[in-house]
């Protein structure tokens, strides 16, 4: 959890970690603190059953165990679930419940669409871009979306994708996001991806070609040459760097040895997200009408 917690009741020897986002908890307040925060994620369905493990075994909370597997079953009313998970512990008060409950039913009633985006968007968050695919890809499909929404949606797919690695992908929903928005920042990323990999001349083109005006082209030249200001500040191009004088003092050997290893830090640091939009973990996404 990134903020502090005052805990007054148990805090249990072994941690229950949320397999979608990857945060990990160890006490009742923290548990309703998460839930609080990512009631979206349970719009169409309930906690898995090893959380009530948790509860029982972890937290030793018996009554709040027998009280939700009575109520765990996803077709009853799970607004009753969250309820009696709340009102356990007197963590929030009654008031601060009705207030929690009242928002997941706004989320309830919301649009498929929005749903699906407001999941997207919080996978994102959660550094988890190969499920916040899943779900802008979900959203997409759905009908009565309105151009700025759909452009909306187009834009964040195009962030996570970028995220993955996958340019490409990632430039056609930059595009579109700007088609469906007209918003400026889409197109700037979508010339920012061609200047990364084909350089600055064929993003320069690119923009000519669209047919832009040459206030557009000064704009993006302008901010593309401040982030390669902050990029030559980071780890990633030392590394680069190194590489080319390696490569122009003829030692080709050296130099692909330290591109192979940092190639190799960056699939271990993205190892769980690379290429895997893997549905068995999407536990909440509706039907697609």
């Amino acid at each position: 959890m990134r903020e502090s917690l005052q805990c007054i009741g148990r805090v249990a020897a072994k941690g229950y970690r949320f397999d979608d986002t990857g945060i990990c908890i160890f006490s009742y307040e923290e548990m309703c603190y998460y839930m609080r925060n990512h009631l979206i994620c349970y719009l169409h369905t309930l906690p898995d059953r090893s959380l009530l493990t948790f509860i029982r075994d972890g937290l030793r909370l018996d009554k709040l165990y027998r009280t939700l597997y009575k109520l765990e079953d996803p077709a009853r009313d799970q607004m009753k679930y969250f309820a009696a998970l709340f009102r356990e512990g007197n963590y929030y008060s009654e008031e601060e419940i009705r207030g929690i409950l009242d928002e997941y039913r706004i989320l309830k009633n919301a649009p498929i669409h929005q749903q699906c985006k407001w999941l997207g968007d919080l996978f994102f968050s959660s550094d988890r871009a190969d499920m916040a695919c899943v779900h802008y890809k979900a959203a997409l499909k759905q009908e009565g979306l309105t151009d700025a929404e759909r452009g909306a949606i187009h834009h964040n797919y195009g962030a996570a994708l970028t995220r993955l690695f996958r340019f490409k992908d990632a430039r056609i929903h930059f595009l579109k996001a700007y088609q469906y928005a007209s918003d400026e920042k889409s197109l700037y990323y979508y010339y920012s991806i061609i200047a990364l990999n084909e350089g600055l001349d064929k993003a320069e083109e690119e923009i000519r070609a669209i047919g832009n005006s040459d206030l557009v082209l000064t704009t993006f030249q302008d901010d593309y040459a401040q982030m390669k200001v902050g990029f030559q500040a980071s780890d990633y191009a030392r590394v680069f760097r190194k590489m080319y004088q390696l490569s122009e003092g003829g030692r080709e050997e050296e130099c692909n040895r330290v591109y192979e290893r940092f190639i190799r830090g960056l699939q271990k640091q993205f190892r769980s997200q690379i290429g895997r939009e893997d549905a068995s973990y999407v536990t909440s996404l509706p039907v697609t009408q």
